[in-house]
C-alpha cells in the first residue's frame, strides 16, 4: 500500500494489488498519479493536482485502488 497526505485534511492510499492498469487516475490527476513499468499505479512526489482532481481519480477507479480517506487536523 502506498500512501500519502493530499492536503492537510486528505489522505490518499493507493492499493496496487487491485490495480488492473487502467490509467483513468493518470489521465484525470497527472501530477498525482502515474503508471510504473509494470503499468501499475504509483504516487508522484507532488505538487499534487487539486482535491477534485485526485477525487475524480479516485471515483473512476474501476476497482477501487485509490482510497481517500480523511485527517483530523
Amino acid at each position: 500500500m502506498i500512501e500519502s497526505q493530499l492536503t492537510p485534511g486528505l489522505r490518499v492510499r493507493i492499493d496496487r494489488n487491485r490495480c488492473v492498469c487502467s490509467e483513468s487516475c493518470a489521465r484525470l490527476a497527472p501530477n498525482t498519479f502515474e503508471t510504473d513499468d509494470e503499468g501499475l499505479v504509483t504516487l508522484l512526489a507532488g505538487p499534487f493536482d487539486g482535491e477534485t482532481a485526485v477525487r475524480a481519480a479516485a471515483a473512476n477507479c474501476p476497482v477501487a485502488a485509490i482510497i481517500l480517506e480523511p485527517v483530523d487536523r
